[in-house]
């Protein structure tokens, strides 16, 4: 097999810049004066974020290489890679997918652009940000001549790159040709990949970043997995399992917090307007209690997580001391929240339960806070198997003191511990279904952090605790 692969085509920039696009984005491009490294970040339009282009961008002059990347499945193009001949395309293309690859794969980096993409000299163009996204031209150029019944997306999912001293004249050629069949130029390339569904494309620039050096151009199709450049044999991306994966995250110690994601699902995509739910401002937030002595110790937390789930799954090891700081926080934060302010209440443990839960009637036979309500009045009624309750309501006494000192001769504590359980409880048989859908053969602390986030009464409920949104030492 040959150890470097087949260039597909060649074209040669003379004007230090080029136009790329769809056929109008390139007339548009022609059109403005040529653009340096673009500094763009992500706007919201609508529900959606977008980058503003100007389709132009500086690159290098000189010859340039274009690649076809196949599926191995199908032998069909499913990519395209081009670069200045100065470039070693394998090297780069792996580096460039590292960064900013797919954002339908694993290990994908980053979806945007930010300042570690322009750090590392990536700019990243996604399927809102061209095409016929951008009216721009479309009218007067249009999208040339259709593919046919057999690929009618083709226009708005195949594009061009040419140099931009000769744009326009390429595109009046190109427009009286179907996506398959416009050929490469002295100037350019058309690039088609049949079937394909919504274009991405990643631009990379050299050391200096004062010129593009190479892109790579793939679809929500792509599986860079099962790919390779023509004449090679291996895939552009490695292939893993998804056990093999996060074993390897784990051994590199990825950040497995889910504090990112949670920052990212929490950020109101329009003033006003958040996917799920929005994270609460600093100052509004409880704890940490860090150097408060521990609600649950290894052995109750280890304790619950197996009589949780149907099927347990073990905590990973190198998160295991987070794991259990977290929840401890949690049940600190529950105590000190919805506990403290009723302790003592006129009335005995059903007033204290109503004042507690005022919503457990509304919540229904099998809502969260109905569930709660129960165990706080009836703690000894379903028994967690094995859990150490005694030590555990001690240690609530303990943590409410001198509250607790007023407290009557019932037994709250049990009663506040039984509840606590049970959260914690419906905590671990969330977070073991969201590790299952992640690939995680563990649970981590995202599993749990998101699992509560996504789930509207638990969200509610620990809205407002510090660690849960900043995390734990």
């Amino acid at each position: 097999m040959p150890s470097s692969p087949k260039v597909y085509a060649t074209f040669t920039v003379t004007s230090g810049c080029v136009c790329f696009g769809g056929l109008h984005n390139i007339w548009s491009g022609s059109t403005v004066p040529t653009q340096s490294f673009p500094t763009v970040r992500p706007q919201t339009r609508g529900t959606i974020r977008t980058h503003e282009l100007q389709y132009n961008i500086r690159a290098k002059n000189g010859t340039w290489n274009v690649y076809r990347l196949i599926d191995k499945r199908n032998n069909e193009v499913s990519a395209w890679y081009v670069s200045h001949s100065c470039v070693e395309p394998v090297q780069d293309i792996r580096k460039i997918l590292r960064i900013a690859g797919s954002p339908y794969e694993q290990d994908g980096g980053s979806t945007m652009n930010t300042d570690d993409t322009q750090r590392e000299g990536i700019f990243v163009i996604n399927r809102y940000d061209w095409g016929c996204y951008d009216r721009r031209y479309l009218d007067e150029i249009g999208e040339g001549a259709e593919e046919g019944a057999n690929d009618v997306l083709a226009n708005s999912n195949s594009a061009g790159l040419v140099d931009y001293s000769g744009a326009q004249l390429q595109v009046q050629q190109w427009k009286r040709m179907r996506p398959s069949e416009r050929p490469g130029s002295r100037i350019g390339i058309w690039m088609y990949s049949p079937h394909a569904e919504y274009m991405f494309c990643r631009f990379s620039f050299d050391e200096a970043r004062d010129a593009m050096q190479s892109l790579v151009f793939f679809s929500s199709n792509t599986e860079f997995a099962r790919v390779t450049f023509e004449e090679l044999e291996e895939t552009v991306k490695r292939f893993e399992t998804s056990q093999k994966r996060f074993e390897r995250q784990l051994k590199e110690e990825y950040d497995f917090s889910g504090l990112e994601e949670l920052r990212r699902m929490s950020t109101p995509l329009v003033v006003g307007l958040s996917p799920l739910g929005p994270s609460r401002p600093a100052s509004e937030l409880q704890g940490p209690y860090k150097d408060i002595k521990a609600v649950f110790e290894a052995r109750d937390i280890e304790r619950l997580r197996i009589v949780s789930q149907k099927y347990p799954k073990s905590f990973a090891e190198q998160w295991k001391h987070h794991i259990h700081n977290l929840l401890n926080e949690l049940a600190w934060y529950y105590l000190d929240w919805f506990i403290r302010p009723h302790i003592g209440l006129y009335g005995g443990v059903e007033a204290m339960a109503n004042a507690i839960f005022p919503c457990h009637l509304e919540s229904g036979v099998n809502g969260l806070h109905n569930h709660l309500y129960r165990h706080f009045t009836q703690p000894d009624a379903d028994p967690v198997s094995g859990l150490n309750a005694d030590g555990v309501s001690d240690r609530i006494k303990d943590l409410l003191a001198p509250e607790s000192l007023s407290l009557p001769s019932s037994n709250y504590s049990k009663s506040v511990c039984r509840v606590l359980a049970y959260l914690i409880m419906e905590i671990f048989e969330l977070a073991s279904y969201r590790a299952s859908e992640s690939s995680h053969a563990q649970i981590v602390p995202s599993d749990i952090r998101l699992s509560i986030y996504t789930d509207r009464d638990l969200f509610q409920i620990f809205q407002y605790s510090r660690a849960f949104w900043q995390g734990v030492e």
